[in-house]
């Protein structure tokens, strides 16, 4: 779950930072944006492998 907050976060800043560049043209807000976006790409493969392992651990507990 620690994965899934650190997204969330992520894509909350990205939120802010977005709006900051498409308002105001802020520069150093577009790197900011790409930087946290960049984050959560990296991020994803390990929430997507934490979700399949959960989904297993189900899957075995409830095939007893």
């Amino acid at each position: 779950m620690d994965t899934l907050a650190k997204i969330k976060e992520l894509v909350e800043k990205i939120s802010i930072d977005t709006e900051k560049v498409f308002r105001n043209g802020n520069k150093s807000a577009t790197i900011r944006a790409r930087k946290n976006a960049q984050e959560i790409k990296t991020l994803i493969p390990s929430l997507r492998k934490q979700l399949l392992d959960e989904m297993k651990k189900h899957d075995t507990t409830d095939a007893r």
